[in-house]
């Protein structure tokens, strides 16, 4: 007959009673060490057995709400084939060390899936998908929360010159594959300096900043390009969508999506994909000023002086282009510069 010593907690209190079950035909004696309690005879069905924990002790719920801890070991694998009782599948795969791998290598390889793939996949029809006057109305509260907060100042530049940019990026307006609506602003920045950036929903911030580094109207243009094919993209949205679910999945994670470690690895995670969409956006630029009959290098002259502007000295390269949102400038006028752009 085998038996096993176990702790009984019998739901009413914490303390622990010292119990002894034993394996009998048709069912198991459950016998009080201190003789406090009845003899009692319990069906193999009616006990539910815990999944096992390393070398933790192992649980099994009795009827009534009650459960016994029993030690891990010979005995209780002794006990256990007495009562002819079979783990699950679950409980084997988690005893062998191969399977285990290669269940690790299967969890890995969906994540890196999914996040390479499939969450890009995701954001680019929920981006599409949303209609152009709602992505509009969130632009117009982009945009007057950048105003309110002082980050955007009026523009110092005249009429006359914001006139004439106009008129040297309405060609480019025209060359698009789109009918969705464009509006060029132009604002001062302090804290951004040379620089120009596309709202999800096709308003696109121009600095004077770079207005004054651009050697020509066509210059900014260029820029302009750059910045269109991040709407045609709706990389903002997208952008958005994508960083939010990776917070989330970090968050999750960790255990606490409001650490900072949540913001810096969302960080991180989502610079790849701004790096896509960069390159993205170059492509579609240079496409652009190639069908409304300019050259890509307008585009590349921009990028080598903004790296200047930002970076005095320096051309990137090294782990801190990896980090970056943006590929290497190098590399980006490479390939704008290439014959069969």
């Amino acid at each position: 007959m085998a038996q096993i010593d176990a702790r009984l907690f019998d739901g009413q209190s914490s303390r622990p009673h010292a119990v002894r079950l034993c394996a009998v035909a048709g069912g198991i004696d459950l016998l009080f060490e201190d003789g406090s309690g009845r003899r009692e005879r319990l069906a193999p069905a009616a006990l539910t057995w815990h999944e096992p924990l390393g070398h933790a002790t192992r649980r099994v719920d009795l009827p009534g709400g009650r459960h016994c801890e029993l030690a891990c070991g010979p005995a209780l694998s002794d006990f256990l084939r007495a009562l002819n009782h079979r783990e699950r599948s679950i409980t084997h795969w988690q005893g062998s060390g191969l399977r285990v791998l290669v269940a690790i290598v299967l969890i890995l390889a969906v994540g890196a899936a999914g996040y390479r793939w499939g969450l890009p996949l995701l954001a680019r029809g929920v981006a599409h998908a949303l209609p152009t006057a709602a992505v509009q109305t969130l632009d117009a509260q982009l945009l007057k929360t950048l105003d309110d907060g002082g980050l955007l100042e009026p523009t110092a530049l005249a009429p006359a010159r914001i006139a004439a940019l106009n008129a040297e990026v309405a060609p480019l307006l025209a060359a698009r594959r789109s009918t969705d609506p464009v509006r060029l602003h132009f604002r001062q920045a302090p804290a951004f300096g040379a620089n120009a950036f596309a709202l999800p929903g096709g308003d696109i911030v121009v600095t004077d900043a770079l207005v004054a580094l651009a050697p020509s109207d066509a210059h900014v243009a260029a820029v302009v390009a750059h910045e269109l094919g991040h709407v045609a993209h709706r990389h903002g949205l997208r952008n958005l969508i994508q960083a939010s679910v990776l917070a989330a999945v970090i968050g999750v994670w960790t255990g606490d999506v409001s650490s900072l470690a949540t913001v810096g690895a969302t960080m991180v995670a989502s610079a790849a994909y701004s790096r896509d969409f960069e390159r993205e956006a170059d492509a579609w630029g240079a496409d652009l000023l190639h069908r409304s009959g300019r050259s890509p290098a307008l585009l590349a002259d921009m990028l080598e002086r903004l790296e200047q502007a930002h970076r005095p000295g320096g051309r990137g390269g090294g782990l801190s282009d990896y980090l970056s949102s943006h590929p290497a400038t190098a590399e980006r006028i490479e390939r704008l510069n290439r014959p069969t752009q």
